[in-house]
């Protein structure tokens, strides 16, 4: 992970803090820029605290799926150790994702909290619980997309389109209560959703309805997961160092 932040920011200026600082300024604009469209409240809940939570959640699925593309050689430097394998290199880069932009949300979070413009978190774990069956899932897809774009050249352009329109599938935008039963329906078939539904749960309490369900959620993980360390196995045997 340390090698992975050196390759990527360097020791110059800031160097790995940029790994924090770049989500703090995406999630900070968005929240400014909400807040100015559609003014304190919506639906019932706090712009601010919709934005962030639902940002935050939606910057984690963009960075990762994002560094998918060709994941299997963002550090292909770091190989020629022995001890260091294709695998070891991918997860590195899932949890470095996963823990700075946590990070960023807490940092932006208690910045919101001193000022008075949010309160307090209701149900922590249930929060972080719905973060890492993201990251889970999340984590999973990308090795999927990795090992797929590596065995095939034209899926690699298929990804920024598909990042585009699943977009409205993550749950950033809207809360499943917000939705007509069969629109609900069909949204909550998508992990995303459950993921977001459950971290704006722990944020705001039970004075709003939620739909999540976690052992869908760890179970779809679980699948993604599998299936990606299998297609990683399968690119790595035409994945050539030099």
């Amino acid at each position: 992970m340390i090698r992975d932040m050196m390759s990527r920011y360097g020791r110059e200026n800031i160097g790995f803090l940029w790994l924090i600082v770049e989500p703090i300024i995406l999630i900070g604009g968005v929240i400014v820029l909400w807040s100015v469209m559609k003014g304190t409240v919506t639906h019932g809940v706090s712009v601010v605290a919709f934005t962030l939570t639902g940002y935050s959640m939606l910057t984690l699925w963009r960075h990762i799926i994002s560094r998918g593309t060709h994941c299997l050689r963002l550090n292909v430097g770091l190989l020629f150790h022995q001890n260091v394998r294709i695998i070891d290199t991918v997860l590195a880069m899932i949890l470095m994702e996963t823990i700075s932009t946590f990070i960023s949300f807490l940092f932006c979070y208690l910045l919101l909290y001193l000022l008075g413009i949010v309160g307090m978190v209701y149900d922590p774990l249930l929060m972080i619980s719905g973060w890492l069956l993201m990251s889970l899932f999340v984590g999973g897809l990308i090795m999927i997309i990795g090992g797929i774009t590596e065995m095939s050249k034209p899926v690699e352009r298929m990804i920024q389109p598909m990042m585009y329109f699943s977009l409205p599938l993550t749950g950033a935008f809207s809360m499943a209560s917000w939705l007509p039963e069969k629109a609900r329906e069909f949204v909550l078939l998508f992990p995303m959703v459950h993921a977001m539904e459950m971290f704006r749960a722990g944020f705001l309490g039970p004075t709003l309805k939620f739909y999540y369900d976690p052992l869908y959620l760890f179970l779809c993980g679980i699948v993604t997961l599998t299936i990606g360390l299998w297609t990683l196995k399968r690119a790595e045997r035409n994945f050539h160092v030099g």
